[in-house]
C-alpha cells in the first residue's frame, strides 16, 4: 500500500512538473511575440507560491477587478501597464505577471475586456488550469501581437487562418474580434458588428470601431450614425470614444457629400 502511494504521489509530481514546464515554454513563446525581455511570473495556489519564473517577484495589479466567465470557470482579473493578475478562486489558483515593455497589456488591448486576448493569460489558464477549448484564441491573440507592432500582413494571414479554421468567430459577440476585423479592413467586420451590438448595444467601442471601419470604405454617412450614437448618448457614456466619436464627427464634415 506504501509503495502504491509513492509511486501515485510520484506521478502526481511529475504531472505538475510538466505542466509548469510546458507554461514555461509558453511563456518564452509569448514574451517573444511581444518583444519583452524581462518577464517576471509566479503561480500560487491555495495562497502559496508554487512557481517562479524570474529573479524579482512579479508585481500585483492594484486596479479595479474584472470578471469573465470562461469555460465554466469565474475568472477575477485586473491589470495595469505593465502588470497582470489573474485568479481563478474556485481553483485556488492565481497568477502574477509583470514586464518591462506595456506590450504585455497594450498588444491585447485589455481596455476591452477580454483577458483571452492576453497570449501569457492564455497560456496560464491552458496548461496550469486546464480549461480547455481555447486553442482557437491562440491564432487570434498571435494576430493582435503582429497588428500592434505593425506587422499586418502577418496578422491579416493568421485572422484568416483562425476564420477558415473557426469559421464562427465572424458572428461571436467579442468586441476584440470587432476591433481586430475593422482594423484589417475585412468584411467580416459587418457580421462582427452586427452580433456584438446586438449583444452589447450599450458598449461604446463597438459603435466606434464599426464607424472606423465604415468611414474608411467611404461610407460616411453610416460612420457619422455609429460616432453620434457614442457623442448623444443619454447618459453620456464615459469612455474614451466619446472625445475620439467627435473628433471623427468634425473630420467627416469635410468630406460628406
Amino acid at each position: 500500500m506504501k509503495l502504491l502511494l509513492c509511486a501515485l504521489l510520484l506521478v502526481a509530481s511529475a504531472a505538475g512538473q510538466a505542466r509548469f514546464e510546458q507554461f514555461d515554454r509558453d511563456l518564452t513563446r509569448a514574451a517573444a511575440e511581444l518583444h519583452i525581455s524581462d518577464l517576471q511570473a509566479q503561480v500560487s495556489e491555495a495562497g502559496r507560491v508554487v512557481w517562479k519564473r524570474g529573479g524579482a517577484q512579479a508585481r500585483t495589479c492594484n486596479a479595479d477587478a474584472r470578471t469573465q466567465t470562461i469555460a465554466g470557470s469565474h475568472i477575477d482579473w485586473s491589470f495595469q501597464p505593465k502588470c497582470l493578475t489573474i485568479e481563478l478562486p474556485a481553483k485556488r489558483l492565481g497568477l502574477k505577471v509583470s514586464a518591462n515593455s506595456k506590450s504585455l497589456t497594450e498588444a491585447a488591448r485589455l481596455d476591452d475586456g477580454n483577458i483571452l486576448r492576453s497570449p501569457i493569460a492564455l497560456a496560464f489558464l491552458t496548461d496550469i488550469t486546464g480549461l480547455g477549448g481555447l486553442s482557437r484564441d491562440e491564432m487570434i491573440d498571435r494576430a493582435f501581437a503582429d497588428l500592434y507592432f505593425g506587422q499586418r500582413a502577418d496578422a491579416a494571414a493568421l485572422a484568416h487562418h483562425a476564420l477558415d479554421k473557426f469559421p464562427e468567430l465572424e458572428s461571436a459577440p467579442d468586441v476584440t474580434l470587432l476591433y481586430l476585423f475593422s482594423q484589417l479592413d475585412f468584411p467580416e467586420t459587418e457580421s462582427s458588428a452586427t452580433a456584438v451590438i446586438r449583444a452589447h448595444p450599450s458598449l461604446p467601442t463597438a459603435w466606434y470601431y464599426y464607424g472606423e471601419f465604415l468611414e474608411k470604405n467611404k461610407r460616411y454617412r453610416e460612420a457619422a450614425a455609429c460616432y453620434h450614437q457614442i457623442t448623444m448618448h443619454d447618459p453620456p457614456w464615459r469612455s474614451w470614444t466619446v472625445a475620439a466619436a467627435a473628433k471623427r464627427l468634425m473630420s467627416l464634415e469635410t468630406v460628406r457629400p
